[in-house]
């Protein structure tokens, strides 16, 4: 139940951060920003505790995305969106799966966090470039941690 509620924390943050629906006053936005500081320095600090449940969860989404794709188009979404999400979705499963074996970095963690926040605001905004933009943050974050641990070994 602390797990929902905390999603539920995020996503009200995030719909309060952006305006979404009635909440278009500054306090609104105010109150969603701290919420949402609050949620990522949360995240932050357990993030070795739920990464596991986050790859899981990308991966059902990514099969359910695959699933909405092949039964149908959607009347609230067009096929493109489902196929962009599902291939987004796939590849955060790929980039990852690495923490399934090892404890992330603290550049790696705040990426991770950067990922879910992302998440968020493609969940209600509705559109699929902030996941992008965290899939993108999150690559290059572990492309140039591999390339700086590669250059530590070898000196």
């Amino acid at each position: 139940m602390l797990t929902l509620a905390f999603i539920y924390l995020l996503l009200g943050s995030t719909g309060l951060l952006i305006g979404k629906g009635e909440y278009t006053r500054p306090i609104h936005r105010v109150l969603g920003a701290c919420g949402l500081a609050a949620t990522s320095a949360i995240m932050f600090v357990t993030v070795r505790h739920w990464v596991k449940w986050f790859i899981g969860a990308l991966g059902y989404y990514a099969l359910k995305a695959v699933f909405a794709l092949l039964l149908g188009s959607s009347i609230a979404q067009p096929r493109l969106w489902f196929i962009e999400f599902a291939l987004l979705l796939g590849l955060a499963v790929v980039l990852c799966a690495r923490y399934l074996s090892r404890k992330p970095d603290t550049i790696e963690a705040a990426a991770l966090v950067g990922l879910v926040v992302a998440l968020s605001f493609t969940l209600v905004c509705d559109s699929v470039f902030p996941f992008l933009s965290g899939v993108a943050f999150l690559t290059l974050i572990q492309l140039a941690h591999g390339r700086r641990r590669r250059t530590t070994e070898l000196i």
